[in-house]
């Protein structure tokens, strides 16, 4: 009778462990959820500064003479920087004019100073927005591009 009780309790363990160990394997296997994946980027919209022209001194040592005319673009992924940029477009457009006034048209032209120049126009930009409107989250143009720049004499 023991051997009968101890056949019958090992039998016991043998099938729960095997039941047990199914169990296991399946919810590791084919229970578990798929990878994450992720979310597809945000489109990238453009804000534009058309046209700016401004009287600029075609060297350091002559008064102003030459034209230069502008156009800039603001990349960024949120569309409501570009409806508060079009609402403060005023403002931006007399910083940048400011910021065009203190230069030749020498150096405007030279293609070593677009960078920089599109950088201080970026954080004109960025700078307005986060000020007047209180953009969240702050500095939403991530770049900016100049895609005309012509001087007339």
């Amino acid at each position: 009778m023991k051997k009968i009780i101890l056949i019958a309790v090992g039998a016991v363990v043998l099938l729960g462990g095997g039941i047990g160990g199914t169990m296991a394997y399946l919810s590791l296997h084919h229970g578990a959820p798929a990878k994450a994946v992720a979310p597809p980027p945000k489109p990238i919209v453009f804000a534009e500064l058309d046209n700016l022209v401004v009287n600029v001194p075609a060297d350091s040592s002559n008064p102003a003479s030459s034209f230069v005319q502008i156009t800039l673009q603001f990349a960024t992924t949120e569309p409501d920087a570009v409806t508060s940029f079009t609402s403060l477009q005023p403002i931006i457009t007399a910083q940048v004019i400011a910021l065009l006034m203190t230069k030749t048209a020498k150096s405007l032209m030279d293609p070593a100073t677009h960078d920089a120049l599109a950088q201080n126009c970026l954080g004109i930009a960025n700078g307005v927005l986060d000020k007047s409107a209180g953009f969240k989250p702050p500095s939403p143009f991530t770049a900016a591009y100049i895609t005309n720049i012509v001087e007339q004499n």
